[in-house]
């Protein structure tokens, strides 16, 4: 972790208490720690991910100008995650998926926060069944193959503004779906099964997905715990050779194009 007055800057210059993003990153740990909740309660592996553990690593929680949370599981975790989700009830959280919400047109999960609103730069949100405050849930593949995930993704971006651009027009609503089901059941489907040859312990975000960086499993297994915040979280047993191989040096940051080495 870095050094404790320079965090404490950090925080009083990007999210001291009270500010709109500090209030955001609290609305966002209590969806994590829900999710936490489940996940333990059903002996669910999963990992803080991409910038939130690296926000755990280096500043002890969320990095003070962040704005989102990521998780990763493996898939066979992942599909059990969402089905205990699917048919668990909450007052103040939803999961929400393609299965779930016909307009969310993405290869991960989010759990929402029912109770506030936050509005897409995009505005593809629109037409989502909750917009609260959310974390993302990525499911991770065995994968060989970077061009594979790099096209899927370039598929998907596609689809992404064929799907923008039907939604700007009248009457083109229906033909946001074709274009989602071609991707998704078919090219996703058959790439899948050619992308787990020559994986070994490889593994990438699904299929379809923007990220293509890979992780090895021999970074993140055996799992271990962290502080985030206020509550101990899990991430990579070897969080060092994942961040790394993530961001190169990571622990220098990158602020306003000021360099700072801690």
């Amino acid at each position: 972790m870095i050094d404790p007055k320079l965090q404490t800057e950090l925080r009083e210059k990007f999210n001291p208490d009270g500010s709109n993003l500090r209030n955001a990153q609290l609305r966002m740990l209590n969806i994590l720690k829900y999710v936490d909740y489940v996940c333990k309660q059903n002996d669910i592996p999963y990992w803080l991910s991409s910038g939130t553990c690296l926000g755990a690593v280096r500043h002890g929680g969320f990095i003070p100008w962040d704005d989102d949370v990521d998780i990763e599981m493996l898939e066979e975790d992942y599909d059990r995650l969402i089905t205990i989700l699917e048919n668990q009830k909450s007052d103040e959280f939803a999961l929400q998926t393609h299965k779930l919400d016909k307009n969310f047109h993405y290869d991960f999960a989010k759990v929402r926060d029912k109770n506030s609103l936050i509005e897409e730069v995009s505005e593809i949100d629109k037409q989502y069944k909750y917009r609260g405050y959310f974390i993302d849930i990525f499911p991770l593949i065995p994968s060989g193959s970077k061009k594979l995930h790099y096209w899927c993704g370039r598929l998907r971006v596609l689809e992404y503004y064929i799907r923008k651009w039907c939604l700007n027009h009248k009457g083109l609503k229906p033909f946001i779906i074709p274009p989602y089901r071609l991707i998704t059941k078919t090219i996703i489907a058959i790439s899948k099964r050619l992308d787990i040859i020559g994986s070994s312990t490889q593994i990438r975000h699904t299929l379809g997905s923007a990220f293509i960086k890979p992780r090895d499993k021999k970074d993140i297994f055996p799992l271990r715990t962290i502080k985030f915040e206020d509550v101990e979280l899990p991430i990579p047993g070897n969080a060092d050779s994942y961040l790394r191989k993530l961001y190169g040096n990571y622990m220098e940051m990158k602020i306003d194009h000021i360099h700072i080495k801690p």
